[in-house]
């Protein structure tokens, strides 16, 4: 592609000014209104982030989570490592067409980990727990030839993960193909592989959590994620075991590094710092180019020099903030450097000087699937291959309706993921143009001025400023003073609100209805509902970051292969956290005052005694604190119902600085085994105190859990009862607030973390929520297009918050401003009572018999100690089966089935294909 300055100044002067669009109206972000997520008629998707996606070039679906991408040596065919289902791809790129689905041994392909052999008739790919080597046909087509499995065990100690798995990621083959090496992540080293001998060598030690590999000679290149390793006087928090140099406000990881390792010596020499969480490696020549995903940059090292020269800063429009996530690097030719954007759906592209230190300019924006996790370059053919992570969403293959139509229509799920390829024509000066007013819409970057911090332009007025519910500019008054956020687990909307008629539901899918949700129908009758809303993640792993800091960051997004390093819901990561920070960070910056309820706390002492990063399930409703009846009876005796003293007495904690200083100790963290009453008894004590002294925080975030239920696991409540327990602990929240004071300027926003745990008929992600206070509309429907960002920046906004990032910030801050009247209404909620007894517990097995015996047993054996490590496909249906009859197929299979046939079943159903070899 040739450039001129002409161009760049053309192109640099429309995005500054705003205009560039390369879509219809109908289908820019900007535009969503009523759009229902997924496929348009224009063939955009509308996603679940506030973005549309329209990709150039030629899009390939496929099942699964791919994050990686290698092009043979005679460019015919590309292969993707898949995060989920089959684990690699291949893929015709003449056709456009999926030539294999070939899985391996897990079928969970790694994060990072796919070349082939110079001759290319061997494919070496990384798996969660092993390496896979396949033969490669002269059509490009895979079979197995052997896997590598005697990979050294990780001595770095984490709770949940004892089995010792190293984690491998990046992949380089030695000059002569005779040597593997392997970035082995959670053991913090480099692995050194002998093909020919099948064996492993050695290990050698570089930095933290290493991602990528690229070998030159007798020099090996390994980025670091994690960061140089900590020294004395450094503050660290953990990942996976390591001690991880850290921000001492937010927790997050703060250093990035590339070591450089002499082979034959077998050791590192030399480690070159670079941005925050360093990820893919590109070489060319003496330039080696380090994408840093959390610091939106790319680094560049003179590898003769061995120092770095040269930092890019990734913005793709003026004064972006963090928020791109650079997570893949491709040379169009030695001019032009393409950077995938993952949280932009994009590709950027650079034109290069000449020289190691010439000037770099921003060339342009090509549009993507959702979110892109690497690239290659085919400069032979003219093209560039994208992965693309999340594709087009949710919108896999679904069965055909089984024998009871009435009751068994297929739901969408969250977790039928359809993966991409974008095969991509290097674009000309004018095709680029275009490109970038594409992803300008996409990302509703169009129309910026007045989402950012706008507060200092209006500071003068403020005072003649007359106070509204939605301020439109940031600063301006708001008539609240407060601002609840209450953060629930996991339901779709038809679960909950399926059976409410003047919302859009399906009937059939309804699972807790007003039964037993009755306080939940009736907030959403006496304010408004929400039939339009979508959880921005797909599971507690990424709907707890979405929720607090309306991001995810790449590490999490390349994780789904089986979170080997943490399953992070609740903290406890340091790789986690986004140098943006989180929505409690931002209130304190700016002067206000909080208080935290549980959310995204994740330790807990029962009685000064450490129960690690969660309350760990033993089994048959107990921990090692105690049963849950214990707990309920707990929850009696705060309430005044029964007399006697608590069991035990707990106190949480949090591995985020700046969230330990201001949660509440005594409200536990997500477990199962406490009753969401426990829960609100302690947030009631709290608030009557400050009913009485007036000190009311003005930010007060809150997690109510147990709408996530134990199936039918012995000695838990019933999975309707856990979530009755869930309603009534919401009505009486709301209950108070609205006979107190405090209510006549207090907002109440609620939102589930995720939907994964059920099925929706117009997608997995749609979900409930609720606007409550007196200035909501009351009895209204609202079916415009909202998701968990909207809700974050409708809070920002209310508080005279900036946003956090480049997603908040391209949200409309008045988005949610059809959900408000100017007249406000008092009138307090009273709290409906439950209908199903609290206490209503699920039969011990011996009492069972038939399927639902065999549903039990399996439910008593699975992994509640965490949201969503349970496996989902047995939880959902054994939910489903308990609420809905055990002679009610689950939606979208064909008969009900017992828990050894699910994945069977599944895998039959979806078409996946077997090792072959």
């Amino acid at each position: 592609m040739k450039s001129s300055n002409k161009t760049r100044c053309l192109v640099a002067a429309l995005l500054g000014a705003g205009i560039l669009s390369g879509l219809p109206l109908s289908a820019a972000a900007d535009n969503l209104d009523t759009l229902l997520v997924g496929r348009q008629a224009d063939g955009s998707v509308v996603l679940t982030t506030n973005q549309v996606i329209r990709p150039a070039g030629t899009q390939v679906e496929f099942r699964g989570r791919p994050t990686a991408v290698a092009l043979h040596p005679n460019g015919k065919t590309a292969a993707f490592l898949n995060g989920t289902y089959n684990a690699l791809i291949v893929v015709d790129l003449a056709t456009g067409a999926v030539k294999q689905e070939m899985a391996g041994i897990s079928n969970n392909g790694s994060f990072d980990g796919l070349v082939y052999s110079k001759d290319g008739k061997k494919l070496y790919a990384s798996e969660t727990q092993r390496i896979v080597v396949a033969n490669v046909a002269d059509d490009g087509s895979l079979t197995l030839d052997r896997t590598l499995t005697s990979l050294p065990l990780s001595t770095y100690a984490y709770p949940g993960r004892e089995d010792g798995r190293p984690y491998p990621g990046g992949l380089a083959l030695s000059e002569d193909g005779n040597t593997l090496y392997i970035a082995l992540n959670r053991n913090n080293s480099l692995g050194v592989y002998d093909l020919v001998a099948n064996v492993f060598v050695k290990e050698i030690p570089v930095g933290n959590a290493p991602h990528a590999v690229l070998v030159k000679g007798n020099l090996a290149y390994v980025s670091n994620q994690g960061g140089r390793p900590a020294a004395a006087g450094d503050f660290t928090n953990d990942s996976s075991g390591t001690a991880i140099v850290a921000d001492p406000v937010s927790g997050r990881s703060v250093t990035g590094s590339v070591s450089v390792v002499d082979l034959a010596a077998g050791q590192e020499i030399k480690a070159i710092e670079v941005g925050e969480q360093p990820t893919a490696l590109l070489l060319d020549g003496k330039r080696l180019f380090v994408a840093n995903t959390n610091s939106d940059s790319v680094s560049i090292i003179d590898t003769e020099a061995g120092k770095l020269v040269k930092t890019i800063a990734v913005q793709p429009f003026p004064g972006a903030p963090l928020g791109s996530s650079p997570n893949g690097l491709a040379l169009m030719d030695s001019d032009h450097l393409v950077v995938s954007l993952g949280r932009n759906n994009a590709l950027a592209v650079y034109e290069l000087g000449h020289k190691m230190y010439d000037s770099v300019e921003f060339e342009g924006l090509i549009p993507t699937g959702w979110y892109p996790t690497a690239v290659v370059a085919d400069p032979v053919n003219g093209r560039l291959v994208v992965a693309n992570g999340k594709g087009v969403g949710s919108l896999g293959p679904e069965a055909k309706a089984g024998p009871d139509a009435a009751t068994n229509k297929t739901g969408k799920y969250v977790h039928s993921n359809m993966g991409s390829a974008s095969i991509v024509a290097f674009p000309r000066e004018d095709e680029l143009e275009t490109y970038t007013g594409t992803v300008y819409a996409n990302n509703n970057w169009n129309d910026l001025h007045g989402h950012g911090d706008d507060a200092g332009k209006h500071e003068a007025k403020r005072e003649k400023m007359k106070p509204v519910p939605l301020p439109t500019h940031t600063g301006a008054p708001s008539v609240f003073k407060h601002v609840f956020y209450i953060i629930k687990e996991n339901r779709t909307y038809d679960q909950i609100f399926g059976d409410l008629p003047q919302g859009n539901g399906d009937a059939n899918l309804v699972q807790f209805g007003r039964e037993v949700t009755p306080n939940q129908h009736a907030l959403a009758e006496q304010f408004v509902l929400l039939d339009n809303l979508y959880d921005s993640g797909s599971n507690s792993a990424d709907g707890h970051q979405w929720v607090t800091q309306a991001f995810v960051t790449d590490y999490i997004e390349k994780s789904y292969g089986g979170f080997t390093r943490t399953y992070p819901f609740n903290a406890g990561d340091a790789l986690v956290y986004p140098g943006s920070g989180f929505l409690w960070e931002n209130a304190m910056k700016h002067g206000k005052s909080v208080r935290v309820y549980g959310e995204y706390v994740n330790g807990l002492r029962a009685d000064g005694v450490e129960m690690g990063p969660w309350l760990t399930g033993l089994g048959h409703g107990d921990t090692e604190a105690g049963y849950w009846k214990d707990f309920y009876n707990d929850a009696r005796i705060m309430a005044g119902e029964v007399a006697g003293d608590l069991h035990v007495k707990l106190e949480a904690h949090s591995d985020v600085p700046s969230l330990q200083s201001v949660i509440n100790p005594a409200f536990p963290p997500y477990n199962m085994v406490i009753p969401d009453q426990y829960r609100v008894e302690v947030f009631l004590k709290e608030f009557r105190d400050y009913v009485k002294n007036g000190k009311l925080p003005e930010l007060v975030v809150m997690s109510l859990t147990n709408d996530h239920t134990q199936g039918s696991r012995a000695n838990y409540p019933t999975p309707r009862a856990m979530v009755a327990d869930n309603d009534l602990a919401l009505g009486r929240v709301v209950e108070a607030i609205s006979h107190s004071p405090y209510w006549k300027d207090s907002v109440i926003f609620v939102i589930e973390d995720d939907a994964q745990n059920g099925v929706d008929h117009v997608d997995g992600h749609r979900s409930i929520g609720a606007v409550i206070s007196p200035y909501t509309k009351r009895g209204a429907v609202d079916s415009r297009y909202y998701t968990q960002i909207d809700f974050i920046r409708a809070m920002e906004q209310i508080l005279g918050l900036p946003p956090m990032n480049q997603m908040d910030l391209a949200v409309e801050p008045t988005s949610m401003k059809h959900v408000f009247t100017h007249t406000p209404d008092f009138t307090p909620f009273k709290v409906v009572p439950n209908q199903i007894a609290l206490d209503e517990m699920n039969p011990g097995s011996l009492a069972l018999k038939g399927l639902q015996k065999e549903w039990a047993i399996a439910s008593g054996k699975l992994d509640f100690s965490a949201p969503d490590v349970a496996d989902k496909e047995l939880l959902n249906r054994v939910v489903w089966y308990t609420t809905k009859g055990f002679d009610k197929p689950y939606p979208g299979d064909e008969r009900v089935l017992a828990p050894s046939e699910v994945h069977s079943y599944l895998e039959s159903r979806n078409g996946k294909a077997k090792p072959k070899g």
